[in-house]
């Protein structure tokens, strides 16, 4: 079942979301890549990590990440995150800043919230057209 919150309305569960796009419950594949430190263009396929979303919206997500390795945890500089949306077969790319980790109880993965910071207009416009499809607007 997938939920959907409105920037700045209250949560059943917290305080007022500060979230500028809506945001979609949707478990979507990710791949992810931590970029080396003054290395934004260089990507080594060796160091791709694979995630599952919990939530997504214009201005980020939170993904699920079944082992939290030292170069995620205590990473200080970005990630370049890579999914494609269901029915499509075109992929969003994104360079997100990592906004905390969360280790909920009763579960066994770590939640990892990230905002996007460098994304195309097109994708993220893709990205919200999806998000308001899903949610019923036309």
């Amino acid at each position: 079942m997938m939920g959907f919150y409105h920037a700045g309305e209250k949560s059943q569960k917290g305080p007022t979301e500060r979230r500028k796009y809506v945001r979609l419950d949707a478990s979507i594949p990710v791949h992810y890549f931590v970029i080396p430190e003054k290395k934004e263009e260089e990507i080594v396929k060796n160091f791709c990590h694979k995630a599952q979303s919990r939530n997504i919206g214009g201005g980020g997500l939170l993904i699920d990440v079944p082992v939290l390795t030292d170069e995620l945890f205590f990473t200080t500089h970005l990630i370049k995150v890579q999914f494609s949306l269901p029915q499509k077969t075109e992929f969003i790319t994104a360079i997100a800043r990592m906004i905390s980790v969360e280790k909920p109880e009763h579960v066994e993965n770590f939640y990892v919230r990230l905002a996007f910071i460098k994304i195309s207009k097109e994708d993220r416009q893709s990205l919200i057209d999806y998000i308001n499809k899903e949610c019923g607007k036309p």
